[in-house]
């Protein structure tokens, strides 16, 4: 079993991972699966994680397993880490995992078995649940992507930021497939981190399945960058660059129509006004509400029933609340 045609590589981006490191590096060497390379990529950490990581690689040896480390000189984010690992990987499977979150014991071994089994499909996607830092023990809510009873589109849905796992625990790949759609085995280098990239290609041109267990635990930090306090400004900056690497990706998927391009960057273009509307409307940005609102009628986008819902909604609570501040 133990043999390269079986390995799985895990890429897994890591900056000042000091205090989460140790527990995602046990969950990797309790693997139950026996063919294991990890690709931690240190994005210039300026803690201890170089020195823990140093400590760890005897115990992965001891286990059979490789570690291996790349130290970047320049912070770069995820996807530039991401790209440094892709360069490197060996194994017939491939997964990526933030360094702070943790792998139950057996997803390696499911998804391999899953892909295994199911000789159709490229890549599969299973459910994580969600803990805090302070707690991983208790269980605070689940992410997973429901399959929908038709029109299952995931191409789609991560546009939509709809019905969709953005935390990387949650898929495995057959190495071939990803060396198919990512014939460089390179991605866009964006700081808004690396899923879209990596997950807007594969669920375009590769067949896809359902793993429906909870195979990791996504660890909440008050320090993460995805919880992050933003202002306004930084709110509305950050769609944009979800547009522009959305574009990007969209861009270089090599089996997709000039046409078709030209389509899904304009409809990732609309989420993006759509994105701007509703944080204007959060903020009580009116008057940009109402210009965001304007080019959305202007571009003829239909409004989705949730999203016709929450905007009425949120409007109708901001408007009573403006109302008794006036009274």
């Amino acid at each position: 079993m133990n043999c390269k045609k079986d390995l799985v590589s895990i890429i897994s981006p890591c900056y000042n991972g000091e205090k989460y490191l140790p527990a995602f590096l046990d969950s990797v060497l309790s693997q139950t699966y026996p063919s294991i390379e990890l690709i931690v990529v240190n994005d210039a950490s300026e803690d201890k994680t170089q020195e823990i990581l140093e400590k760890y690689v005897d115990e992965f040896k001891k286990r059979d397993y490789s570690l291996i480390v790349i130290n970047q000189k320049e912070n770069k984010g995820q996807a530039a880490a991401i790209n440094a690992g892709l360069k490197l990987i060996s194994g017939s499977f491939m997964t990526w995992m933030d360094s702070d979150d943790i792998f139950y014991p057996d997803a390696i071994e499911k998804k391999v078995k899953f892909l295994k089994e199911n000789r159709n499909i490229d890549f599969v996607l299973n459910y994580g649940e969600v803990v805090s830092e302070s707690d991983i023990n208790t269980r605070l809510g689940l992410i997973q992507r429901i399959k929908p009873s038709k029109n299952d589109c995931l191409f789609k849905d991560l546009l939509d930021e709809n019905n969709v796992i953005y935390g990387p625990g949650s898929i495995c790949v057959r190495t071939e497939a990803l060396k198919t759609v990512l014939p460089d085995m390179e991605i866009y280098e964006s700081r808004e981190g690396q899923n879209w990239q990596l997950m807007l290609p594969l669920s375009y041109s590769c067949k896809y399945g359902y793993l429906n267990e909870v195979l990791f635990k996504y660890v909440i930090h008050p320090d993460s960058h995805s919880n992050k306090e933003r202002t306004y400004e930084e709110q509305l900056a950050r769609r944009d660059n979800f547009h522009i690497l959305q574009v990007k990706t969209i861009e270089s998927i090599i089996n997709m129509s000039e046409i078709e391009k030209k389509y899904w960057c304009n409809y990732s273009y609309n989420r993006k006004i759509m994105g701007k509307y509703k944080i204007s409307l959060r903020c009580f940005k009116f008057k940009e509400a109402s210009v965001y609102y304007k080019e959305l009628k202007n571009n003829k986008v239909k409004l989705k029933l949730h999203e016709k819902i929450m905007i009425y909604t949120m409007y109708s609570i901001v408007s009573t609340m403006i109302g008794k501040i006036k009274k």
